[in-house]
């Protein structure tokens, strides 16, 4: 059940972060990156091992990268611009830190 849990966790970080980065410029793209970063630390604290850190970190990497790459109807969720960017890599960086933070 906690595995369930922390998949639907992190595709939904994810799926917010997608959605808000472009509003607010700067705040937008910053308030995806701190979502991220504390809710991949809690599902650790609330699950209580580290392994489902990591399956959050996997669910809001794989709905990153299909948000980045082109749909069906060559739509991109995630552009190459600079806030696209900013959550791809910092995004990534921030999930890695929480996923070693202690729990």
């Amino acid at each position: 059940m906690k595995f369930l849990y922390a998949i639907a966790l992190g595709a939904a970080t994810a799926l917010g972060a997608t959605l808000i980065h472009q509003t607010l410029p700067p705040f937008g793209v910053a308030l995806g990156i701190f979502t991220t970063y504390v809710m991949i630390w809690w599902v650790g604290r609330y699950c209580g091992k580290r392994r489902y850190r990591v399956f959050a970190l996997a669910a809001w990497f794989f709905v990153i990268a299909r948000a980045g790459s082109f749909g069906a109807g060559q739509e991109l969720l995630i552009q190459g611009d600079n806030a696209g960017s900013a959550l791809l890599t910092l995004g990534f960086f921030a999930g890695v830190a929480a996923l070693f933070r202690k729990l």
